[in-house]
């Protein structure tokens, strides 16, 4: 008897061990699988915009933007990476996906997103956003933007001339821009003047010469595709990641080349000299 009372207590124990071990484990919070879709014509201008990323919980999300029409040309700046990547005159589909909230902001702590802005100019598009949030009621928007309004903005300098980009807020910390130019033109971005340390850009028929020095010698040497999925007229377009919010001086040192960078949220300044 004594025996039974022992492997009773032993078996109590053992089931009060299991319910504790089985509260103690986390909840795994449900989540819904969602998708919306537009077509966005040419002339119109959209943002897809997370309007309220703490209410709407969105944990990843996947764009895919389609070329509905031959002769599609459109400018993009879309999130990835926690980065904004920036496309000039593209003519292809293609996708992206992101954890979130990996957006576009004003600010940092800011509670509304953007995953991209679209201008179409010719044709028309299809973008689809597949999404997964754990609020059932989650949405994102498509907010139609004025007729005027550009997705990249552009500045085009002649030989002699400069111009420097600064980020001015944001929490995007790197500067994107589109380098644009026809064959043989040639660019030099200064890192650091006192350590010549420096960047030269060389537009060529198929590709960019990239070459990089750092004391006045040359680090670096790289043919680049500049036909990255576009290809207008005779301009070829290169796009440029830059770190801490500053360019630094690009000077054209032949022919004339034109830099789109992003109109909204990272409230870009532009100087020339």
């Amino acid at each position: 008897m004594e025996k039974k009372r022992i492997l009773k207590k032993i078996a109590a124990c053992l089931t009060a061990a299991v319910m504790i071990l089985i509260l103690a484990l986390p909840v795994q919070a449900a989540s819904y699988k969602k998708a919306q879709t537009r077509v966005i014509r040419a002339g119109e201008s959209y943002h897809l915009i997370d309007n309220n990323i703490n209410k709407n919980q969105v944990i990843r999300y996947a764009v895919k933007i389609t070329a509905a029409s031959s002769g599609t040309m459109y400018d993009l700046a879309y999130a990835f990476g926690g980065r904004e990547e920036v496309l000039k005159n593209c003519s292809k589909s293609i996708k992206f996906e992101n954890p979130a909230p990996n957006y576009i902001k004003s600010y940092d702590k800011s509670n509304t997103g953007m995953a991209l802005c679209i201008k179409v100019h010719k044709g028309s598009v299809r973008i689809r956003v597949d999404y997964r949030a754990q609020y059932k009621g989650a949405a994102f928007t498509f907010a139609k933007q004025p007729t005027s309004h550009k997705t990249l903005l552009g500045v085009s300098v002649p030989s002699g001339k400069q111009v420097l980009f600064r980020q001015r807020s944001s929490n995007i910390s790197w500067v994107p821009v589109v380098i644009s130019a026809k064959s043989g033109a040639f660019t030099r971005r200064d890192l650091n003047k006192a350590t010549s340390t420096f960047e030269n850009y060389t537009f060529l028929s198929n590709y960019l010469k990239f070459r990089s020095y750092n004391n006045g010698k040359l680090q670096t040497s790289k043919s680049l595709n500049i036909a990255y999925d576009t290809k207008a007229g005779s301009s070829k377009f290169i796009q440029v990641l830059m770190p801490n919010r500053n360019s630094g001086w690009f000077t054209t040192k032949k022919g004339t080349v034109t830099y789109y960078f992003p109109s909204d949220y990272l409230n870009i300044a532009v100087a020339r000299k």
